[in-house]
Parts: C-alpha cells; sequence; structure tokens
C-alpha cells in the first residue's frame, strides 16, 4: 500500500541482474542439493510394512525366528535404481558446480578497463571496436606478433609488463599510438623507424600509408585489451597460437 518495493521484489531483482556465471553456479548449487537431499531422502526412508519378506518366504515365519545372518540378509535395504540415479545425478551436478567455480567468468567487453594514458584515463570497448581492432592488427602486425610475441626478438613481447618497461611507457593507448608513428629502441634512444612499421617512413612500408590515427588506436586499444583478458597467453608468441 506505500508504494515500496517488497523485499521478495527486491530478491527477484537482484537475482535477474546477478552475473551469468554466478547465476549458473547458483543453478547448479540448486539443482544438486536437490538431487542429493532426494537421494539421501530415499537412503533413509522407513521400510513400509511387509515389505521386508521376500517372495517365496513361508506365511508365519518372521524375521526374528530366522538365523541371524538370514535376518540381517533380509533387513539390509537394496539400493533402488531410483536411489542410485539420483545419487549419481547429485555427483554429476556437484561436479559441474566445482568445474564452474574453478573456471573463471569471462568479463563483458564493455568491463574491461583500458589506460588511455599515463594520467589515470581509461576507457573500454565495444565487441565492434575488438573486431576492428583484431582485423588490423592480424592484416599489418601479426606476421611479427602473433600472439603478442616478437619474431624478431624474443625478449620484448606486447605484455602489459614488458611494455610498461619501455622508454616511454608504451602500456597505455598513447603509448602505443606514439610508438607506431614513430618506434624507438626499448630504452627511447634510438629510432627505429626504418626497420619498424611506422607512419613517420610509410614511404618504405607500404601497409602504413593508408593507416589513419584511429586504425592506430584500434590497433593499441586491441593489444591492451588482449593483455586484460588473456594475460597468460597474450605475449607468448607461437606456443599458444
Amino acid at each position: 500500500s506505500s508504494g515500496l518495493p517488497s523485499t521478495a521484489h527486491i530478491c527477484a531483482a537482484r537475482w535477474f541482474v546477478l552475473p551469468a556465471g554466478i547465476m549458473a553456479r547458483a543453478i547448479l548449487c540448486t539443482v544438486a542439493a536437490c538431487l542429493l537431499g532426494a537421494s539421501i531422502h530415499g537412503a533413509f526412508v522407513a521400510q513400509q510394512p511387509g515389505s521386508g519378506v521376500r517372495p517365496g518366504a513361508q506365511p508365519g515365519v518372521s524375521q526374528q525366528q530366522l538365523p541371524g545372518s538370514a535376518s540381517e540378509l533380509f533387513s539390509e535395504e537394496q539400493p533402488s535404481a531410483w536411489g542410485a540415479s539420483l545419487r549419481f545425478l547429485a555427483g554429476a551436478a556437484l561436479s559441474a558446480v566445482l568445474l564452474v567455480g574453478a573456471t573463471p567468468a569471462r568479463a563483458d567487453v564493455e568491463d574491461v578497463v583500458i589506460a588511455v594514458d599515463d594520467k589515470g584515463k581509461t576507457t573500454s570497448l565495444t565487441k565492434e571496436q575488438v573486431i576492428r581492432g583484431k582485423r588490423l592488427f592480424n592484416a599489418s602486425c601479426s606476421s611479427c606478433h602473433v600472439g603478442g610475441g616478437t619474431r624478431t626478438n624474443q625478449n620484448v613481447g606486447l605484455s602489459t609488463e614488458e611494455l610498461a618497461g619501455a622508454q616511454p611507457n608504451r602500456a597505455t593507448i598513447e603509448g602505443l599510438v606514439d610508438y607506431m608513428n614513430s618506434p624507438t629502441t626499448y630504452d627511447g634512444l634510438k629510432d627505429i623507424s626504418e626497420v619498424h612499421p611506422s607512419i613517420k617512413a610509410a614511404d618504405i612500408w607500404p601497409k602504413m600509408r593508408s593507416m589513419k590515427q584511429q586504425d592506430l588506436y584500434d590497433m593499441s586499444a586491441y593489444i591492451l585489451y588482449m593483455n586484460q583478458t588473456i594475460p597468460e597467453k597474450w605475449g607468448g608468441g607461437k606456443q599458444y597460437y
């Protein structure tokens, strides 16, 4: 009557905005708990009267009159196919929970934060930007930098750590764009525009002649995006790709 949302409504709203990975684990946990509970209930449910008498038993002879071993044999309940199935399904569901929990949920594209400059400015990419950056990178850079490695120098790849160690810092979009415009050695002391594709020496690098600054931006953003999403592989070169 007050117009405020009820607790049930709030809980339901929070449930539907959970990330897909967390929701999947929650559903699997619920299924596993239900199946496990059903199997435990089936295992401990009391035997109905008369169900302990086996076919062919002599009328009037109780289990207490039988020898100890036979009485124990009759009193033991054999697991039913239904109970065994429930336990199997519960185990399978719990295994799925463990597998899903062990695998980190991949973040949405828009959730990946990319450093734009050294001053703390950041950005995020759309799916279309990632695809465009990947296409440009594969067409212009992958012959030497497949998988974020460097074919001509295995000691320096495109991982965040290696980019950040360069002078100036190349672990930002602006740093990489600057490098592709006018590349220098790792210590920043020597110009290498004539031995590395660059806008500065586009006359000897045909692929760079048609490159726009936006193209350089998108390629740089893609390199840093890959560092954020698969850091254990990106920079490893051909051993992963």
